[in-house]
């Protein structure tokens, strides 16, 4: 399987996660905590941001790598709003530069 579909392979994991196997999510964030989903997360949004950019650097099907790199973008920013920005003055589920 050639790298691009790599990354796509992990951005349908992420779509799953997030829809079909959300009770998982919660039972995790539930019973341990936010930090192994968020970083997970974030972990497929990077690699597969980088599997894209390997793919248009070998020019291995670029309209798919450019996809690729938009969605793994796209999950990264979801990352950076869902964990570390606070909302209506709720503090983030991830502090890092919130403090009151």
């Amino acid at each position: 399987m050639r790298i691009p579909y790599w990354g796509l392979a992990l951005q349908i994991t992420f779509i799953l996660s997030i829809t079909i196997f959300n009770s998982l999510r919660v039972y995790i964030m539930e019973h341990y905590s936010v930090y192994p989903v968020a970083l997970t997360e974030l972990f497929i949004g990077i690699i597969s941001t980088l599997f894209g950019v390997y793919g248009i650097l070998k020019k291995i099907n670029p309209l798919l790598s450019l996809f690729i790199i938009c969605f793994g973008l796209l999950i990264c920013f979801f990352f950076i709003f869902v964990y570390l920005l606070p909302e209506a003055a709720t503090p983030p589920p991830i502090p890092w530069l919130y403090s009151e």
